[in-house]
């Protein structure tokens, strides 16, 4: 399934409550390195707060966050292989973090490892039952539903886009993926509806057009 609006972006929740990760810690040290850390990931500078981050493992190799940290440092820095293996290591000392996983998953993305990918997105979400429905979800449904679809696994594709339209009935691109679902499996009334669904939300795009256009071609 190709064209389909993709969420990349491995910052979507990191970066929510950056200040203050570190503030539990009893050494001073850490604390202070921590905090450094975070203020030059969020000025851009990268290979500073890695080089932070490199230094409180060094003091204490316990601390998931700082793991967390690093391997979010090693991704935009493009050691996506360096950045899974400190991904691991946070999740395996916080199992339901469900940030280092949902950013693992992204990680497997980029280098092709589509299957753990999709475990990690279900894991992400299984986890956090009681906020199923929170918003950066529907992110992740509609990941896993594009990642269905490029295996033709279509019905539980668009179980995925269905998810994330029900935590947000705005979102256009799971409507056009959706719709792109169902035009591929024949479904032309189902596709437009989610199409014009799509250009209701976003009026000026013309990859829903475009899609829209096909379809209505498709019942001619």
């Amino acid at each position: 399934m190709k064209s389909l609006n993709k969420i990349q972006n491995p910052l979507i929740i990191v970066l929510v409550g950056l200040i203050g990760l570190f503030s539990c810690s009893q050494d001073d040290t850490i604390d202070r390195l921590g905090n450094e850390g975070v203020v030059l990931f969020e000025s851009g500078n990268i290979n500073g707060a890695l080089s932070k981050f490199e230094e409180i493992i060094k003091l204490d190799s316990q601390i998931s966050e700082a793991h967390l940290r690093k391997a979010d440092c090693l991704d935009l820095l493009g050691d996506i292989s360096g950045s899974i293996k400190s991904y691991s290591k946070a999740i395996q000392m916080e199992p339901n973090n469900k940030i280092a996983i949902y950013n693992r998953a992204l990680s497997y993305e980029k280098v092709g490892m589509y299957e753990n990918t999709i475990l990690d997105y279900n894991l992400a979400i299984s986890i956090d039952r009681p906020n199923e429905l929170e918003p950066n979800n529907k992110t992740i449904f509609n990941n896993l539903g594009i990642l269905y679809g490029e295996r033709n696994q279509l019905d539980s594709s668009i179980y995925a886009f269905t998810r994330a339209i029900e935590i947000d009935n705005k979102y256009a691109d799971a409507y056009h993926n959706r719709g792109y679902a169902f035009q591929i499996k024949k479904e032309n009334l189902k596709a437009v509806e989610d199409f014009k669904r799509a250009l209701e939300e976003d009026p000026n795009n013309t990859i829903y057009q475009n899609s829209m256009n096909k379809s209505l071609g498709s019942l001619e």
